[in-house]
């Protein structure tokens, strides 16, 4: 296996010129730290005529692992490129720049992101010509705790000098607590004007990180401009994003808004890590969420039309359709063969998820002639627990209530009863727990679920459940109206507040004020739950017709 790698803008190369840049690549340098002042000089006269910023990766053992021709920015994470992998280090690595005029020895924000996914314990950057008299101006960098200036200057002098610089101990910044087996993941965030509002945002998506598994690391905010025709991260901000993320050590990037495929894109290229937006953060959640045969399938279309416009390849497989007069050229690449191929899956889920709202029509109208209520309302509002509470369902009846965006996926009804004043037999009732609902839901999974909405939609009425104990119930609720409305549904709407044992007083005069027949509940103690039992059979007995 090769000792060193020759990389980067290497296509233009005289054969004369790669030779030499070989055996520079091969000159071995001191071990430990420093670096070979002959060597370093050889570089430094083929920048000078190529006119290009020439890099090395030195190991432990003084060995060069990869000679880097052009700007570093456009390497891409340098550790990767390494021959052998990381297994064949010898020890910590040291990295030496040939920038070329003395007044780019500074790494530029996109340099700083290279080395700092590098991580040497000396950056050492010097121009590739000599001053009169000799001088070789030259300086050493090494990493900050400063988020601001992620690279500081050591020290500034001559090359002959700083060759011989013994790096100082502990100098990185010290590494992200990481949580095992989970994703480090930091937050690019869009921030409204109104404090509160951005607060709530901010604290929505680091709890829909939580859901899908991962570990929330880190947070960079711009905030939104209302005058842009398409308000999006200035590049000067993503690149403090990416510089943070390296110092976080985050593996993954989330957005707080849906992006384009070009805008993901372009944010990759970058920040040279994974994005993920928030549209696709909830559909992942909905991914693991899925236990039923319908959830998984309303999931997968949902992902494969979110999928569909954003399938990116490199359009280099080439296939022909047949063969004879007429076929013959380049055929079709494996990319419209991948998108043709998800095409044919659409279509087949679209019918099974067709199947599946005429098998729920058919069980809605087995039910015809009892009162049908459906609890809604935005996720994590208690609507599982006040299901589980009404019914007093336990153990393996029980629906999973836990303190999770999207707990649930999947509709579940249940009987509820009550003894009849009157006598005879019990009063009964169908109550139903749907899908929670978010801010700006993503249109892909509206249409997949829209054969479960219709359990809320086809009710004889919906129970709006808000948690109280949230500053932003208000918000909440204008959320869930929105999206009944968008839908279509016409059915009555009864306010239920939950979570009266855990809210201020203000909140209970607020409800008041908005709605004056709200009930107040706290499925968790029990508080109320009689009293709103007796409102649904009540209002129940005026709409079922006798």
């Amino acid at each position: 296996m090769k000792q060193s790698a020759l990389l980067g803008r290497t296509s233009g190369l005289r054969p004369a010129q790669t030779r030499r840049l070989e055996r520079i690549s091969h000159r071995r340098h001191p071990e430990g730290h420093g670096f070979d002042w002959l060597s370093l000089q050889r570089l430094a006269a083929e920048s000078a005529e190529l006119a290009l910023p020439l890099s090395l990766v030195v190991d432990g053992r003084g060995l060069c692992r990869l000679l880097w021709v052009g700007p570093l920015e456009h390497s891409g994470q340098l550790m990767h490129r390494l021959p052998g992998g990381v297994r064949r280090l010898g020890g910590e690595l040291r990295l030496v720049t040939c920038a070329g005029k003395p007044k780019q020895l500074a790494p530029q924000a996109s340099e700083a992101v290279v080395g700092l996914d590098l991580q040497p314990q000396l950056w050492l950057r010097y121009a590739n010509t000599a001053e009169p008299g000799g001088h070789w101006p030259a300086a050493a960098y090494i990493t900050s705790r400063d988020p601001a200036e992620p690279w500081q200057c050591l020290e500034s002098g001559d090359l002959a000098e700083l060759c011989e610089l013994e790096p100082p101990e502990q100098v990185a910044a010290p590494a992200a607590k990481r949580t095992p087996g989970k994703e480090q993941v930091m937050l690019l965030v869009l921030s409204p004007s109104d404090p509160e509002a951005a607060r709530r945002e901010v604290a929505e998506l680091e709890g829909l990180v939580r859901s899908a598994g991962a570990e929330p690391v880190g947070l960079v905010t711009q905030r939104q401009s209302h005058n842009a025709a398409h308000p999006l991260w200035g590049e000067g901000k993503v690149r403090e994003a990416a510089l943070e993320a390296r110092r976080l050590g985050a593996s993954l990037v989330v957005t707080d808004r849906e992006l384009t495929p070009a805008q993901a894109r372009n944010l990759e290229r970058v920040l040279d890590l994974p994005v993920s937006d928030r549209s696709e953060l909830i559909l992942d959640i909905f991914a693991q969420r899925a236990n039923s045969g319908a959830g998984r399938l309303q999931v997968e279309l949902a992902q494969l039309r979110y999928r569909l416009p954003r399938l990116v390849g490199r359009g280099l497989s080439l296939s022909r359709q047949g063969g004879g007069i007429g076929t013959r050229g380049p055929g079709e690449t494996q990319l419209e063969k991948d998108r043709r191929a998800i095409a044919r899956r659409i279509d087949k889920l679209q019918r099974d998820v067709q199947k599946l709202r005429e098998h729920r029509a058919r069980l809605r109208s087995n039910r015809h002639g009892q009162s049908r209520m459906a609890l809604v309302g935005y996720t994590n509002a208690g609507k599982s627990s006040l299901l589980n509470a009404l019914s007093r369902a336990q153990g393996s009846e029980a629906v999973l209530a836990e303190n999770k965006l999207f707990a649930t996926l999947d509709p579940t009804t249940r009987r509820i009863r009550q003894a009849n004043p009157e006598g005879g037999p019990p009063q009964t009732l169908l109550l139903t727990d749907t899908v929670g609902f978010i801010r700006d839901l993503p249109p892909p999974l509206v249409e997949a679920f829209r054969s479960t909405l219709e359990e809320a939609l086809d009710a004889d009425q919906l129970l709006l459940v808000v948690d109280l104990s949230d500053p932003g119930w208000e918000n909440q609720l204008q959320t869930v109206h929105r999206i009944l409305d968008e839908l279509g549904s016409e059915a009555p709407r009864q306010l239920v507040a939950n979570q009266i044992d855990r809210c201020p007083a203000s909140a209970l005069e607020q409800v008041r004020s908005l709605d004056g027949e709200a009930a107040f509940v706290s499925a968790t103690s029990g508080l109320g739950l009689e009293r709103l039992k007796q409102v649904l059979f009540d209002t129940g007995a005026r709409q079922t017709p006798a």
